[in-house]
């Protein structure tokens, strides 16, 4: 009889351990085994604030920009890509991290170095800082929306350091390692488009390069 009482309670508990992740995994979306797990390949395009035309997006002065990409979202949350996007030289591969906020929709915060752009100082670098806020649309489709903002005039001088010293981390580059706060899905016209509280905005379709 104690053997079957202790089986019993063994199965009982068995049970609780197994619902408890259960619901602690549909609380808490993760990037194993999300739809976005994959190597992608697709288009964005730049959307422009309302009753103004492509050729001059955002108040940037610069036509609309319209892009080809191919991100990779691994399961473990790192994300990778490159794009076609041009600032007069092409810039460096992107890297960061993304999240699953449910089952079919996902976060994603990554940055890419720009060699040079137009107006930066010289021995300085720019960079720009995007977020992601994409959906499955079915196994092979991610749509989204993407933020974006620049940095620019990072120093890239060389100094001398001491036995004890390292070089110091720029402020200018602050941005494009803080998460940025909210997310906009339609541009606003304001005075310094593609700043932090003013992101260029894109719209993306994706779809999944498969074997």
């Amino acid at each position: 009889m104690d053997r079957i009482r202790t089986l019993i309670g063994l199965t009982l508990v068995t049970l609780l351990v197994v619902l408890t992740l259960q619901v602690g995994t549909a609380q808490n979306p993760t990037t194993v085994g999300h739809k976005a797990v994959g190597s992608w390949f697709g288009r964005a395009v730049q959307v422009c604030e309302p009753g103004v035309g492509p050729s001059v997006c955002v108040g940037t002065g610069r036509p609309a920009e319209v892009l080809l990409m191919t991100p990779t979202l691994t399961p473990d949350g790192l994300f990778i890509a490159d794009d076609t996007l041009k600032f007069t030289v092409d810039h460096l591969t992107a890297h960061g991290q993304w999240k699953a906020l449910s089952s079919t929709e996902f976060l994603a915060d990554y940055m890419f170095v720009l060699p040079n752009i137009p107006g930066t100082p010289p021995g300085s670098l720019a960079g720009l800082r995007a977020r992601w806020q994409g959906r499955v649309l079915d196994d092979n489709t991610l749509v989204g929306h993407v933020n974006a903002v620049l940095a620019a005039g990072i120093p890239a001088l060389w100094q001398r350091l001491g036995d004890d010293e390292f070089p110091g981390f720029p402020t200018e580059a602050l941005p494009l390692v803080t998460a940025p706060e909210g997310f906009i899905f339609q541009p606003q016209r304001c005075a310094n488009p593609g700043t932090p509280g003013c992101p260029l905005v894109f719209k993306f379709t994706i779809k999944r390069i498969t074997y």
